[in-house]
Order: structure tokens, then C-alpha cells, then sequence
């Protein structure tokens, strides 16, 4: 569908060796004049048929890419709550893909559908017409008329939180609208191109890149929107926590998740619970008790603090584990379970701004897009320390202006389309985990992959990663960069992971807090990092070569199974202004793989993944 299969036809329609001239010339000879005059007059007729035919379809043409083009506006004007404007676009784009239709009914298009040579193209854009009118008059008043009648643009209610009023009127008008793009693709589907020409191809590979994107999106939503209004409260209140991990004493799914809130969701309402509801699950959280009962194979991969300390439950890159892992401490402690749990890190919170602006924090200061990431990973530890002013942590700052930017985004008064762009942007940087007790609504967040899980079978991907956790006890990864690149070998059914690192630490940083507090027991500079780095195979695979294969502290290597994926993790060192690699190969299992899923431990700033041409295969997924 994609035009990348544009050159591939362009060659099959070249093909073919053209007669010599020889031949030309033996065939002119036996033909007679008046036969050559009345040929000259058929072709002569023929071109001026086809010429007209031509301007038609350049018509027909003109007005589908239009209809495209104008469909284009619509987010913008969605945004801008221009309901006139819609009902312009709307009504405009009606009439151009009715003309389209109706330009391909006429003798010239019944006299080129004739001719073998042309008959596929008149084929082809009848069809596409047909569908596109039917697409527009089928699924564009439903969308007009209820995006007029619903103010997605302002999602706040008065007290904070989400109107849900909206979204329930979608769930209603869904299915007509899911139900026409579907119908759609089938046709777009069964349009064959090998014999199309450009002129026919344009319009529709533009038409079927919107119906392919569409249709799936729009089934998914018809099929969870029901489970995610009751995530929301709408069929009652909901308990959540929300986790700030802190990328600077890095975890395999992100950091430290030494700040949270517990909210309650109510018909949309947002709620933070008071500190002193939650303190006691705070508390637990740091008693030293282990929080989860765990197979002796997953825990022999991580530090025995893994389940007894809350700090260190993102130690796991499978974050349906750590979901548990402060669900089972919450119970313990409140007696009722969360319904769900969520996780994002400063990054988040900076996409965030772009979309809020500066947020007035209580210290007297702003947060901006601009400064987030260094105020919270960096600039509180210089600040504040452990223990600075007034006996203020920099734990509890980064606590408070989590929160604080938090109530601001529960509170309404956004741009919902651009924070959506945000959120999607933070989800493919990896940074936004969720987990939720009910299953209509983990199968979304796992279909989608929000789940930040580790995957039990390769059916739906072939997943792959390198992840970090931080062994200095320090904040020192607010200065580490990394890079993840994969090759492949399709014939020996190996993929390669590497992982260049770069800290960038600077003289200036002196604060106890930042340092590497562990390092003096290893005889190290308190400005090297020490990094815990896993190496996960998929189910069935194994690692074949790592590097370091056996770590700079062999004392601290580690092997283990999770979910059915076999890790390795091995302690390696990086000094300040120092570059490393660290790699490994694995050997997939016969038999059938979904597409190759990279994963990686998100830092403060973006991870640059490269997929080598040599993963083609893989990236597509593979049949045996």
C-alpha cells in the first residue's frame, strides 16, 4: 500500500524487450495505404478519447487528494474549538469526494474500462470513490456531530480532574464511525496495484495510509473505551498510585521511586490522598519486609533488597512485578488493593509542560519544559543534599513538585490533542508504564505496550533489552547518555543488542548526596558509575556472548529466568568523561516470532535506537 512499492511497479510496467526495428519495418511493408490512413485515424481517434479520459481522472484525482488535504486541518481545528470551521471542512469535503464519485460515470470511463491496458486504473479509482464517498457520508457527520456537541478541549472539572461527558458521548457514536473505516480498508485492501498507474496510485496510497491508521486505532478504542471510562471512576471510585521514578539513581524501567502519590478517581474527579492517609504504606515500604513472594530464579537476578525496600522495586524492567510489588505493601497496610498503578519519570513531567507552561512551585520558583529535568535530577541534589535547609531532603522537594505539577495537569485547562502528542511521545521514549486490576483494561495498556512487561512467549513480539540499575548508591546517572543499536543474522537467527554510555559528569558536582557512596569499598572515584546492566533473552532463546562476560566485579555477577526470559547481569564501571560499550548476542528458538521489540532503560535525556537493515526480517516478524 505504502508508496515505497511505487518502483517495484514502475519496473514490472517497463518490463519487457521492445520489438526490434527490423521487425517495424517488415510490417509497415505488407500493410497498404489506405489501411495505414485508417489506422492513423483510429489512433489519432483513440488519443484524443484517452486524452479527454486522462483529463477526467486528473479531475477525479485533484478532488480526492483535496478531500485529504482538508481532512488534514481537522485536528487543528478540533483544537481551536472551531465548530463553524469543522462544519466548513466537513461540508467541503463532501462535495469534493461526491464530484470525485460522480466523475467516474460516463461513456469515456465505460469506453476506457474496455481496453486491457487501462482497464485496471478505471477500475481502481471507481472503487476508491465509491469507498471514499461512502467513507465520508457514513463516518464524517457522525465525528462532526459529536465533536461539536463535546468540548474535548476543555476536559476540566471545577475541584480538578476529567469530564467524562465526552468520552460517553464517543462511546455511543463509535461504532457507525469504527464500523465505515473498517468497511474501508477492505476495499483499499483488495485494490490490486500491480498494473496502476501513478495517477491512480497517488490518490490512493494517500487515502489508504489514513484508513490504515484509522481502522485499527479506532476498533481498539471502540473495543476498550468501555473499560477505560470505569478506570476513570465512571462506574465508581478508583484508588492509583502514581510513581515518580527518578532517572538519576537509575532503575531498569527508569529510577528510584522515592516519590508517589496515592489519588482516588471518582466520575473523572481527582483526588490526592493526604500524606498522613498514606504514611503508613510509605512506612512498610522501607521496613525491610519483603513485599512479595518471588521464584528463586527471578530474585538470584537482582540485590536482596529487591522486595524489601520500595527504592529498589524497579530493579525489575518487568513492570507488572513492581506494580505488584507496592500493590501487595498497600494491602498490607490499608487493607484494599489499588485498581491500578502508574509510572513516569522528570522527562514526562518536561513533555508535559510544553503543553501546560510554567507551573508556580511553593518554593517561590517556576518549572518550565526547559529547566524540569536538571531542577529535579540535578540542581535539588546541589540544593538541597540529603538534608539541607531547614532539615529539607531533596527527596521531599522532588516529591513536592511532582505533585504540585500533577494537581496543575489534574486541574484541566490543557490542550488535550497536544498532550496527547506528549504522552505519545513519552510512551515511545519508554518512560510511561501502566498496570491495572482489571483485565479489559491491562489487555489495552499490553496490546498497546504501556505495560512495561516482560513477555511471557514471542507470538506477540521478540523482545529484547539492556537495562540499568545504579549500584553506588548515588544520583550520578543524571550525567549518563546512551545509545542502543541492534544487528541481525536472519540465516543463524542471532540478534546482536549494544549499548554505548558516556558520563559527563563535571568537577563542579560535589555534593555527598550525588556521589557515589559505595564506590570506596571498590577503591573508586566517587564520580565512576557503577551500573548493574541486565541482559534479556526472549522465551526460548539464549544469550550466546556478552560484553563483559563476566563483569568488573565477577563477585557481583548474576543469572536468572523471569516471565521465561533468561537474564545475565553484570556490574560494569564507568568513570567520569569515560565511553563504554556493552553488548550481547542471542540465539532465537525455531518456529514463529513476532516483530523485535528493543527495549532499554530510559535516561535524563533521549536514548538514540538504531535497527540495522540486517533486522529487517526480524522487525517484521518472522514465520519459522
Amino acid at each position: 500500500m505504502s508508496s515505497s512499492n511505487e518502483p517495484s511497479l514502475r519496473r514490472r510496467r517497463g518490463g519487457g524487450a521492445a520489438p526490434s526495428t527490423r521487425s517495424r519495418a517488415r510490417v509497415a511493408a505488407s500493410i497498404s495505404g489506405w489501411t495505414l490512413g485508417a489506422l492513423g485515424f483510429a489512433v489519432f481517434g483513440a488519443a484524443a478519447v484517452f486524452l479527454a479520459f486522462g483529463h477526467e481522472a486528473g479531475t477525479v484525482r485533484t478532488d480526492l487528494l483535496g478531500a485529504q488535504t482538508k481532512l488534514s486541518f481537522v485536528p487543528q481545528i478540533v483544537a481551536n474549538r472551531d465548530i463553524n470551521g469543522l462544519n466548513q471542512v466537513s461540508g467541503e469535503v463532501l462535495e469534493m469526494t461526491e464530484r470525485a464519485d460522480a466523475g467516474t460515470v460516463g461513456p469515456l470511463w465505460d469506453l476506457a474500462s474496455s481496453v486491457p491496458v487501462v482497464k485496471e486504473n478505471t477500475d481502481a479509482v471507481r472503487q476508491l470513490t465509491a469507498m471514499t464517498l461512502d467513507l465520508t457520508q457514513r463516518a464524517l457527520p457522525p465525528t462532526v456531530a459529536l465533536l461539536s456537541a463535546s468540548d474535548f478541549s476543555s476536559l476540566a472539572v471545577e475541584g480538578g480532574g476529567i469530564n467524562l461527558e465526552p468520552f460517553r458521548q464517543a462511546e455511543g457514536a463509535l461504532p457507525e464511525i469504527t464500523a465505515a473505516f473498517t468497511d474501508a480498508k477492505v476495499v483499499t485492501d483488495g485494490i490490486d496495484r500491480g498494473g496502476l498507474l501513478p495517477l491512480v496510485t497517488e490518490p490512493l496510497d494517500q487515502v489508504a495510509t489514513i484508513v490504515d491508521q484509522a481502522a485499527p486505532s479506532l476498533t481498539l478504542v471502540q473495543k476498550y473505551l468501555p473499560s477505560l471510562l470505569a478506570a476513570a471512576g465512571g462506574d465508581g471510585p478508583k484508588t492509583y498510585l502514581v510513581v515518580f521514578q527518578n532517572n538519576a539513581e537509575i532503575r531498569a524501567t527508569g529510577g528510584n521511586p522515592a516519590a508517589s502519590s496515592v489519588m482516588v478517581v471518582d466520575n473523572g474527579r481527582i483526588e490526592l490522598k493526604e500524606q498522613s492517609d498514606s504514611m503508613a504504606f510509605y512506612a512498610a515500604g522501607q521496613a525491610g519486609r519483603s513485599a512479595l513472594d518471588l521464584p528463586e530464579s527471578t530474585l538470584s537476578l537482582y540485590p536482596d533488597t529487591f522486595t524489601r525496600y520500595s527504592q529498589d522495586y524497579t530493579f525489575t524492567p518487568d513492570f507488572p512485578t513492581t506494580a505488584r510489588l507496592f500493590e501487595s505493601v498497600w494491602n498490607r497496610t490499608d487493607g484494599s488493593q489499588f485498581d491500578g498503578v502508574m509510572s513516569i519519570d522528570p522527562v514526562v513531567l518536561a513533555h508535559m509542560l510544553e503543553v501546560l507552561g510554567p507551573v508556580d512551585l511553593p518554593t517561590g520558583e517556576q518549572i518550565t519544559a526547559d529547566n524540569a529535568v536538571q531542577l529535579l535530577l540535578s540542581d535539588a541534589y546541589q540544593r538541597f543534599g540529603d538534608a539541607g535547609d531547614n532539615g529539607r531532603s531533596s527527596d521531599e522537594f522532588f516529591a513536592q513538585v511532582s505533585s504540585t505539577v500533577f494537581s496543575r495537569l489534574a486541574g484541566g485547562q490543557w490542550n488535550p490533542i497536544a498532550m496527547f502528542d506528549q504522552l505519545a511521545r513519552s510512551a515511545q521514549e519508554q518512560r510511561v508504564n501502566l498496570w491495572f486490576t482489571d483485565e479489559q483494561a491491562q489487555a489495552l495498556v499490553t496490546e498497546v505496550g504501556l505495560d512495561g512487561g516482560l513477555r511471557p512467549d514471542n507470538s506477540a513480539a521478540t523482545q529484547l533489552g539492556i537495562y540499568l540499575n545504579d549500584f553506588s548508591i548515588g544520583k550520578l546517572e543524571y550525567h549518563l547518555s546512551t545509545e542502543v543499536s541492534a544487528t541481525c543474522s536472519a540465516a543463524d537467527r542471532t540478534i546482536s543488542v549494544s549499548m554505548n554510555m558516556r558520563n559527563s559528569i563535571t568537577d563542579d558536582i560535589t555534593n555527598a548526596y550525588t556521589l557515589g557512596f559505595r564506590n570506596d569499598s571498590y577503591g573508586l572515584p566517587k564520580t565512576t558509575m557503577m551500573l548493574d546492566t541486565l541482559f534479556f533473552a526472549p522465551p526460548g532463546a539464549t544469550i550466546t556472548a556478552m560484553d563483559p562476560s563476566e563483569g568488573d566485579v565477577p563477585s557481583l555477577s548474576r543469572s536468572g529466568v523471569q516471565n521465561g526470559n533468561v537474564g545475565e547481569s553484570r556490574l560494569v564501571t564507568l568513570g567520569q568523561g569515560q565511553t563504554r560499550t556493552v553488548s550481547y548476542t542471542v540465539q532465537l528458538p525455531a518456529g514463529p516470532s513476532g516483530p523485535l521489540d528493543l527495549r532499554h532503560t530510559p535516561t535524563a535525556s533521549d536514548t538514540p535506537v538504531t535497527i540495522d537493515p540486517s533486522c529487517d526480517v526480524f522487525v517484521e516478524g518472522f514465520a519459522s
